[in-house]
């Protein structure tokens, strides 16, 4: 099937975003030169436009124009288990980590609750924060908090998770993930995560919990990660 006008209109001027032929930060064409460059009407244009500002490519700005931004990071998260390595190897991303905590420790509340652990049980806690390297001048895109009973992996503490990923290290113990529950919710960031994500503590970030099983129902992981709220999205499929 043809594509519309309006799409053709949309993919000719995201391709010029993404060569880098419109860059970040810079103004496009008026609408007027747009009409004449791609042959077009202005409703077409327009229809174009607002596309392309939903997808995250342009910010059209009232009396100024229309300039070009960088699109959220689209997380997939929400649609399947995975780790962020796999997610981001997926997409052709490639992800920087940077190990700010690994220790033992008595289990937190919440994740003695969510792992079904008695009061004072041990867990090992791995605090990590990621990069998309050229995202945003490698900003940081998450703050990753995860809490693992320490019966079941006693000798985690001694790896090093800066390249290993969790969820193949776990397979590799017999101990894959094969169902998570995962709650979504936006808050205000605690001030160390504001400030490891460098963002103000006034921003908005998504927080997603989430608790991981194996096939036969056993408790093996339960996180906590933030999102800027700015420059995520989240991709949720649901069928019938």
């Amino acid at each position: 099937m043809a594509q519309a006008l309006h799409e053709q209109a949309a993919e000719y001027i995201r391709g010029r975003i993404q060569s880098g032929e419109y860059p970040v930060g810079s103004q496009i064409p008026t609408e007027n030169e747009l009409c004449a460059l791609l042959g077009v009407s202005r409703p077409t244009l327009r229809q174009a436009l607002d596309t392309l500002a939903r997808e995250g490519w342009l910010m059209r700005v009232k009396g100024r124009g229309t300039f070009v931004t960088e699109p959220k990071v689209a997380h997939e998260s929400t649609r399947f288990v995975t780790g962020y390595r796999a997610e981001s190897e997926k997409n052709h991303r490639t992800l920087r980590t940077r190990v700010l905590d690994l220790a033992v420790e008595r289990a937190p509340e919440a994740a003695a609750r969510e792992l079904q652990l008695p009061a004072g049980a041990k867990v090992t806690r791995l605090v990590r924060l990621r990069h998309l390297e050229g995202y945003r001048n490698n900003a940081p895109v998450v703050y990753t908090t995860l809490y693992v009973p320490h019966k079941l992996f006693p000798d985690m503490a001694q790896l090093d998770f800066t390249d290993l990923s969790f969820y193949e290290v776990m397979a590799g113990r017999g101990l894959e993930v094969r169902h998570a529950s995962r709650r979504l919710e936006v808050v205000p960031p605690p001030a160390e995560v504001a400030a490891q994500l460098e963002i103000s503590p006034f921003e908005p970030t998504i927080l997603i919990t989430s608790t991981g099983l194996t096939g036969d129902g056993k408790r093996v992981e339960y996180t906590e990660s933030y999102y800027p709220a700015g420059s995520s999205s989240f991709l949720i499929e649901v069928d019938r």
